[in-house]
């Protein structure tokens, strides 16, 4: 079973809370597929999947060049978004 942690709000404040979730959902999203996009550019550029690049990078095989350096950020930052939109779908609201 899920834990559960509880936020109390007014009630006439919830439509502002919802409100407030969902631009910054929004913001995610856009965020997110620029991130994405990043990525399948260095793909293509590269000739390597994401996942490949990320097991090469953190095993020590691709060194430490800047674009190597630069595309492991974008990467974790893709994956940090992804990670922050699902723990907001899975919010539940009650009145």
């Amino acid at each position: 079973m899920e834990e559960y942690a509880r936020v109390l709000v007014e009630k006439n404040g919830l439509p502002s809370l919802k409100d407030s979730i969902a631009i910054g959902k929004e913001v995610m999203e856009r965020k997110l597929a620029v991130y994405q996009k990043k990525i399948k550019k260095l793909e293509d550029a590269k000739n390597m999947n994401n996942e490949t690049f990320l097991r090469l990078f953190n095993n020590g095989k691709l060194g430490d060049d800047k674009e190597w350096i630069e595309w492991e950020h974008i990467a974790n930052t893709s994956d940090l978004l992804k990670k922050k939109l699902d723990d907001l779908s899975k919010l539940k609201y009650e009145s």
